[in-house]
């Protein structure tokens, strides 16, 4: 488990000219990968030494994964093209926080962070997610980088929540985090085009519009795996 902390170093490293060649995180590295089906990513996970399970839950396939004990994430595959959620070249990452959560931390995080994006659900859990997508093809390398950043990042966004004065009041937000992707399916609906595939660019953005559904759905089922929010300033 120890060589996911040693290979998140190499992954986020950005090696100049002349410098030493930067360890790849995973064999074959360049080698690509079609689709974000958990045998694929399930495969990166063991490689960077991360403990995972595919899980299926409302219908949905996903997987739960541990980084050293330390952070718990999901990984939710999306933009599927095959059945039984087969043939996806999307894929979500989530790390949700339960605990009062500071807002003005959250929003400070976001401003810092451009590699992903933290967010605030009402019920006062904190979560951190990225979407990733592999229309052509995707390096092995490249994802198991880009999972090791998110789970960096997901560690500094504990540790800022956990240090944080909590200042201003959850009251008054709106319960509207998954309201447009409820919204786009009534449209699709309505529009009688349910059955049509969607063009590569509205399967990401449905993707993407879904993270925020999922995101509410793991909030509310208390089975799926998530992080404390330890007050370090009381």
């Amino acid at each position: 488990m120890k060589k996911l902390i040693s290979i998140a170093a190499a992954g986020v490293a950005i090696a100049s000219a002349g410098a030493m060649a930067q360890t790849a995180p995973v064999a074959k590295p360049t080698e690509v990968m079609t689709s974000f089906d958990p045998q694929n990513v399930g495969s990166i996970l063991n490689e960077i030494g991360a403990v995972w399970q595919a899980q299926q839950a409302n219908g949905q396939t996903f997987i739960a994964a541990n980084a050293n004990g330390e952070i718990n994430f999901l990984l939710v595959p999306a933009a599927c093209k095959g059945e039984n959620s087969s043939k996806c070249v999307g894929l979500s990452m989530v790390a949700i926080f339960e605990g009062n959560a500071n807002p003005q931390t959250v929003t400070a995080f976001n401003y810092r962070y451009a590699f992903a994006s933290a967010g605030l659900d009402p019920s006062g859990a904190a979560y951190i997610k990225r979407y990733e997508i592999s229309d052509y093809g995707m390096a092995r390398g490249n994802l198991a980088t880009s999972i090791l950043v998110f789970v960096e990042q997901a560690k500094m966004l504990q540790s800022e929540l956990s240090t944080a004065r909590r200042t201003v009041a959850l009251e008054g937000q709106a319960d509207d985090l998954s309201a447009r992707a409820l919204n786009r399916g009534v449209l699709t609906q309505i529009a009688g085009v349910a059955d049509h595939a969607p063009s590569a660019l509205d399967a990401h953005e449905i993707g993407l519009d879904m993270t925020a559904e999922q995101i509410k759905f793991f909030i509310e089922n208390k089975s799926a795996p998530r992080n404390k929010i330890e007050n370090l300033r009381k």
